[in-house]
Order: structure tokens, then C-alpha cells, then sequence
């Protein structure tokens, strides 16, 4: 079998776990850093619990912020896309 330029599978499969892992801890950074956001614009005093209203307000907060992060991200990757595209 014929590899790519002495690139074997187990390389190939080796870079796609490690690009994987990096995609998984970048959205685990992105959601943190959201949570972090949302929790201190809606929680004033933590407490033991939530309120009722404090979890309505994470949750529409944490919602907003992830639509628009993926918005970005499918506007990012259609660039690039163009981009090679055209070049």
C-alpha cells in the first residue's frame, strides 16, 4: 500500500485524534467562558441553590450565546471555503 509521502495510516488516524481532541477542548473553553458570562450577569448572590428566575435567565443567556457561536463558527468555515476556493 502506497502511503503519502511515508505517511502511514496509524500518523493519519494519530493527527485526526489529536485535531479532534483540540475541536472538543476548544468548545469545552468556549462553554466555559460562556457559563462564566451568563453566570455573572444572571446570579447576583450564589447561593445553595437557584432561584427560579436565575436558571430561566442562564438558561436563555447560555442559548443566545451558543446560537451566535455557532453562527460565527459556519460564517468562519464558509470563508475559508471561499477562500480555497479561490485561491
Amino acid at each position: 500500500a502506497g502511503g503519502m509521502d511515508g505517511v502511514s495510516a496509524a500518523d493519519v488516524e494519530r493527527t485526526a485524534g489529536l485535531l479532534q481532541m483540540q475541536t472538543i477542548v476548544q468548545g469545552q473553553k468556549v462553554t466555559m467562558k460562556i457559563l462564566g458570562h451568563c453566570f455573572d450577569r444572571c446570579i447576583s448572590a450564589p447561593g445553595d441553590t437557584l432561584a427560579f428566575q436565575e436558571q430561566q435567565c442562564l438558561w436563555n443567556c447560555t442559548q443566545r450565546l451558543f446560537d451566535s457561536e455557532q453562527f460565527l463558527v459556519r460564517r468562519l468555515q464558509e470563508a475559508q471555503k471561499q477562500k480555497q476556493a479561490m485561491g
